[in-house]
């Protein structure tokens, strides 16, 4: 058999890499997944039998299908929500551990910050703490009922 040109060329690295990369890199991705729906499986299985459901053997495609069926569920009811107010406690006590975490980076003697704009960052940081522990959580205003006897044109 002749060589073909192709042949007489050498393989670039590039090439070569990726020859050996792609499927190691395809296995861990498949691996990643696997171990993913298998955690995920003993989570629906755990919370279906708690409400009574007897599940057998599940297929990848059957452990999504639950999966999201039961996110539906705990959406409808309500337990999947983090209420407003639970968000803007968080955030506050978020904001405050950083202020006393950037007060005690200041105040720590072998750092060189600059008396005066630390001082002036403290004052500003504890002026913001003080407004956020005296802020009301915003609700925003319940949405009008729509009468059924109102005329539509659709």
């Amino acid at each position: 058999m002749a060589p073909t040109p192709y042949m007489d060329e050498p393989i670039s690295r590039t090439y070569q890499y990726r020859k050996v990369m792609k499927p190691m890199l395809e296995r861990k991705r498949r691996a990643r997944i696997n171990r993913c729906l298998d955690e995920l499986k003993e989570l629906m299985v755990t919370a279906l039998q708690s409400e009574g459901e007897n599940v057998s053997k599940l297929e990848k495609a059957d452990i999504l299908e639950l999966t999201v069926r039961h996110l539906h569920g705990l959406k409808r009811q309500h337990q999947l929500v983090i209420p407003p107010e639970g968000y803007a406690d968080r955030f506050r006590a978020g904001f405050t551990q950083c202020a006393q975490e950037v007060s005690q980076f200041l105040t720590t003697p072998t750092e060189t910050v600059d008396a005066v704009a630390g001082r002036k960052l403290l004052q500003h940081l504890g002026a913001c703490v003080r407004q956020l522990e005296c802020a009301q959580v915003y609700t925003p205003p319940a949405s009008p009922q729509v009468k059924a006897s109102m005329w539509r044109p659709w």
